[in-house]
């Protein structure tokens, strides 16, 4: 009797492999093959799945967008404290988010001039933004922000603020990197309130 393929677990084999390969030895390093080895998998087997370099990136673009939404989506709460529990799993905070960090820099870097993964790259960019903008609407129903605040205003600088503060995790190495980040984040936010003290 044949053998049934778990193809979920199959995908997350490969993807935790092609992430291994795109933090350990870069984008130049993403075959087929690489991939192949890294997962124990028959590379023939993989090169049928993903024909083409593009369908492999593209692939990995996929990996990040689920694992995120997976987490996100196992987590409960309201306010303040569920925001930054949100938020946080954009940042690069340990091994696994810092290593999904770094495959979403290198790939997006190839999709300015790889039309083929334009698409994939600008969709992810669209649902980090709808996260912050979800973040902003959460707050002005649990009233830490002012129902005045432009919430699409405040999902772009959220979304801003987000991804600058990733990548200067990324580059600079601190011993509470954590504590640093929630602390820079969440005094942005109440800045949303109706009781802080430099609103218009």
């Amino acid at each position: 009797m044949p053998r049934l393929i778990d193809h979920d677990e199959r995908n997350r084999v490969i993807a935790a492999a092609a992430m291994r390969v795109l933090v350990d030895k870069g984008l130049g390093a993403l075959s087929v093959r690489n991939v192949a080895a890294e997962a124990g998998i028959a590379a023939a087997s993989l090169r049928r799945a993903f024909p083409a370099q593009e369908n492999l990136r593209k692939f990995c673009f996929d990996a990040i967008r689920q694992a995120v939404a997976d987490r996100i989506g196992a987590l409960e709460g309201e306010g303040l404290p569920f925001v930054l529990a949100l938020l946080r799993e954009f940042l690069p905070l340990d091994q696994v988010r810092r290593g999904e960090l770094i495959a979403q820099l290198q790939l997006g870097t190839l999709a300015l001039t790889d039309v083929s993964l334009r698409d994939s790259a600008s969709e992810l960019n669209r649902e980090v933004r709808g996260v912050c903008a979800a973040a902003i609407a959460e707050l002005v129903r649990t009233e830490v922000a002012v129902s005045t605040v432009d919430p699409e205003d405040e999902a772009d600088r959220l979304h801003a603020l987000l991804d600058g503060l990733a990548i200067h995790l990324l580059w600079e190495s601190r011993a509470d990197a954590e504590g640093f980040a929630l602390r820079i984040l969440e005094r942005h936010l109440r800045s949303l309130g109706p009781d802080a003290a430099d609103r218009d």
